[in-house]
């Protein structure tokens, strides 16, 4: 690498540290990534296994695979493709969330699941959407870097944080789609509920 991208990626490095120390602040009230983060892990206080199904076992997995292909250059280009269209659907659902009303919900104990249920999954998807622009991000700096001759040790550690990271959006995404067939199976018996009476 010559001398301008030794600085380009020394630059890019410096952003990444600063945006972390910003972005991570206990009170932020633009950024709130910490409390997003937190929230999103709160999904899974009642049933600890589904941590190490949604966080240990993607890890395992990213490692393997990294040991039997390393991530190039068309593949960094071809999922940030996919994730655009992950982004623009997760800001779809959101989209759909937004106008939820269940002023019509008699039970209250069921008014308030389904707020809660919306809740979470407005939650899942925020975080997926960071992770989403964080995994951007990370091809665009990883398209360069492939590039250069690398060892195959780092290629192997730069390729598995892609994979994990990419794993663990599909699975959370996997999440979101849950909670949505929750929600369309609730308001399709509030429907049925309020045609019925």
């Amino acid at each position: 690498m010559n001398c301008l991208k030794w600085i380009g990626l020394g630059i890019v490095i410096l952003f990444a540290v600063l945006m972390l120390i910003f972005l991570f602040r206990k009170n932020d009230s633009f950024f709130n990534i910490r409390q997003t983060i937190k929230e999103h892990l709160c999904l899974f206080k009642n049933c600890k296994i589904q941590y190490i199904i949604f966080y240990i076992f993607p890890l395992f997995f990213a490692v393997g695979l990294s040991l039997i292909y390393q991530a190039s250059q068309s593949l960094y280009s071809g999922v940030s493709v996919i994730l655009g269209i992950i982004l623009s659907m997760l800001l779809g659902i959101l989209s759909i969330l937004a106008g939820q009303d269940f002023a019509s919900v008699q039970d209250e104990n069921q008014k308030q699941r389904a707020k809660m249920v919306v809740k979470e999954t407005i939650n899942s998807i925020v975080f997926n959407s960071m992770l989403c622009i964080l995994l951007l991000l990370y091809s665009l700096i990883m398209t360069e870097v492939v590039s250069q001759e690398i060892n195959f040790i780092l290629n192997c550690v730069l390729s598995s944080i892609f994979y994990y990271i990419f794993i663990v959006i599909l699975f959370t995404l996997f999440l979101i789609v849950k909670h949505m067939s929750r929600l369309i199976e609730f308001n399709l018996k509030v429907k049925k509920h309020k045609d019925n009476q």
